[in-house]
Formats: structure tokens, C-alpha cells, sequence
């Protein structure tokens, strides 16, 4: 029993100390790594949602659904992470000004690092948005 508590407490002060590690050099108290990004657009509702539906197939995103004014996919696991979770949210400010908040997340619960691929999908998106606009 003795060995279980020692793994225990090792365990405990090491998601500890990355809690800590994370509040202090990024300002976020939580595990999961994600990266969030907003954009304005000056254009049509429809045309915009055309637009980042192609801007997500190009991005080579999988599983697009698109509900209302949400689109959600994931990413293929690679070196950098298991998979990310791609949310895309569309807020109208007036009739031709939209905002474009892009979020993504790692799907794995407990991955603390992304290795940069969250802010990297985040560039990718908005770059395939902006050419297909």
C-alpha cells in the first residue's frame, strides 16, 4: 500500500506543478491546451458560411457538422497531438459585419502542450479563409 501512496502523491504534486507552470507562464489554470482567434468580415451571412465551410476542407479538417452559426471538425492525430477539437462561431454585428472566432482544442483531456499545432491550425483556417473571401 505503501508504493500506492507514494505514486500518489508524485502524481498529485506533478499535476501541481503543471497547473502552476501553466498559470504563471501562459495565465491559464486548466489542462487541456487550446488556442482561441477572432476576425472581422465585411460580407453576406451566406456567402461567409460558403466560405469557412471551404476554408475548413482546405484546412484539412475532418467531420465538418455545421449547425446554426457553429461549425465544429477535428484534426487527424499526429506527432504534435492526439486531435483537436475545431469549433467556429459566426456573431453578426450588422448586416454585412461578421465576427469569425476561431477555437481550437485538444481532444485528449489531459494534454497539457500543443507543441504550437493548436495556433498553427488557427493560422491555416483563417489563411484559407481569407483567400476564399
Amino acid at each position: 500500500m505503501k508504493t500506492f501512496q507514494t505514486i500518489f502523491i508524485i502524481f498529485s504534486i506533478l499535476i501541481i506543478l503543471i497547473m502552476l507552470f501553466r498559470y504563471f507562464f501562459k495565465g491559464k489554470f486548466y489542462f487541456t491546451s487550446f488556442y482561441s482567434e477572432e476576425k472581422e468580415y465585411n460580407t453576406n451571412g451566406i456567402i461567409l458560411k460558403k466560405n469557412i465551410l471551404n476554408a475548413l476542407k482546405k484546412s484539412g479538417f475532418k467531420n465538418k457538422k455545421e449547425s446554426e452559426n457553429r461549425f465544429t471538425a477535428i484534426t487527424f492525430p499526429t506527432m504534435s497531438s492526439f486531435s483537436e477539437l475545431i469549433i467556429t462561431d459566426i456573431n453578426k454585428i450588422d448586416e454585412t459585419k461578421y465576427i469569425v472566432k476561431f477555437n481550437s482544442t485538444c481532444f485528449f483531456p489531459l494534454q497539457v502542450f500543443d507543441w504550437g499545432k493548436n495556433k498553427r491550425n488557427s493560422k491555416r483556417f483563417f489563411k484559407n479563409l481569407d483567400a476564399s473571401s
